[in-house]
């Protein structure tokens, strides 16, 4: 449930929702890779990009892959895209679009986001066969 409780989070521009979803040590590297590193940092990131025109977009993420390492650590990867944010101007921003890969771990019969990658060089998945 973790796309889900991300994207409600993300509706209601809840920083603090976000960062929850993330274990305390939890790590995000985002698409320009700059990293941030634990809850509150997260937190401070997410409340930084709504308050800089994002309040109000809609995020929205799909896991297209997952595989368990064991049965309390997962490996993902999936799709997401941001619509709706405003650039400084108050114009409307280009949607944006790009793939993720993370690792999950369940704690406490709740999975949180060990570490999450973001990058924007791709906008799908496409396997090798």
């Amino acid at each position: 449930d973790l796309i889900p409780r991300f994207a409600d989070a993300w509706a209601r521009a809840d920083a603090q929702g976000i960062a929850g979803i993330y274990a305390s040590d939890g790590d995000l590297v985002i698409p320009t890779g700059q990293v941030i590193s634990g809850r509150d940092a997260i937190a401070g990131f997410y409340a930084a990009v709504f308050a800089k025109g994002y309040k109000g977009s809609k995020g929205e993420g799909t896991i297209e892959r997952l595989r368990f390492v064991r049965p309390d650590v997962a490996v993902g990867d999936g799709t997401w895209s941001i619509v709706g944010a405003h650039g400084a101007n108050g114009q409307e921003a280009p949607a944006e679009r790009g793939v993720f890969a993370f690792v999950a771990v369940k704690q406490k019969d709740q999975w949180l986001i060990s570490a999450l990658r973001e990058q924007t060089s791709a906008t799908k998945l496409t396997a090798t066969e």
